[in-house]
């Protein structure tokens, strides 16, 4: 699978999140979800922190995401600060509540420390939905879903990783040097295209726009199975025209502790 960005292109950010319940009472094999105060902390789910998760989030409970309009999203993202062995299931409707309309994906695999993707046919809706299909969810800490960036070309070879300490060197007016650690170690990564076309220029143009260098996302090395490394832009993509519409392209990324 080809390297990824997993982004926020549909402004998860910025949706209206309610939390309830779902049931099938006329067992027709789809949900009809209800407004309810049913998960504790639902917020976490989009608070760019993946160090504190949401709780109380227990069988047939659901996370509905109102996106505003109708958007297109083929990936969702999960992050678990401990591992978790129940499942979840997103689907999607037209309207905020009754049957839902469809599901677009069954995450049943076992969920480790970190993050877990998975992809699945595109399609445009308002509503999104994760819901726990067969236990107690716990350390679910945040939810990404949107329209992913497969990249079209490998970056050039030589990617680059820097370590940025976190420690503040002072010294005291005896000449005597003294450290204040202000956090762990954070690496940051470069990427380098020299030449990609004008499609996946745009790409990473919108990419740009919608992230900037406010929302976090994931870098995967390698599609669904990664490894997958948090992080924010940290400049603007710089691009060159190095030949008729061919583009050379240098791309920051700050890994993220939380």
């Amino acid at each position: 699978m080809a390297k990824t960005f997993y982004y926020d292109s549909v402004d998860l950010l910025e949706s209206t999140i309610n939390d309830g319940t779902v049931t099938d009472s006329d067992t027709d094999n789809l949900y009809e979800f209800s407004d309810a105060s049913s998960i504790t902390n639902e917020e976490r789910a989009v608070d760019q922190s993946i160090s504190t998760a949401m709780t109380s989030f227990a069988v047939n409970d659901a996370l509905q995401f109102n996106l505003g309009s109708a958007k297109a999203v083929d990936f969702i993202g999960v992050n678990f600060t401990a591992a978790d062995t129940d499942n979840l299931e997103l689907w999607y409707d037209t309207s905020a509540s009754g049957a839902l309309e469809a599901k677009s994906v069954a995450m049943t695999a076992s969920f480790p420390v970190g993050w877990t993707f998975s992809e699945f046919t595109s399609a445009a809706k308002q509503y999104w939905t994760v819901v726990a299909i067969n236990g107690t969810i716990t350390g679910l800490s945040e939810v990404i879903i949107g329209s992913k960036l497969a990249f079209e070309v490998n970056p050039d070879l030589g990617t680059g990783e820097v370590n940025e300490f976190g420690t503040t060197i002072n010294t005291s007016i005896g000449g005597i040097e003294y450290a204040i650690k202000n956090h762990e170690t954070k690496k940051n990564i470069s990427l380098s295209f020299s030449s990609i076309s004008e499609t996946f220029k745009e790409s990473l143009q919108s990419m740009e726009e919608s992230v900037q260098n406010y929302k976090k996302f994931i870098y995967s090395e390698n599609g669904t199975t990664g490894p997958f490394h948090y992080v924010r832009l940290g400049k603007p993509i710089n691009f060159k025209e190095v030949s008729s519409t061919r583009y050379s392209a240098n791309i920051s990324l700050n890994k993220q502790l939380s």
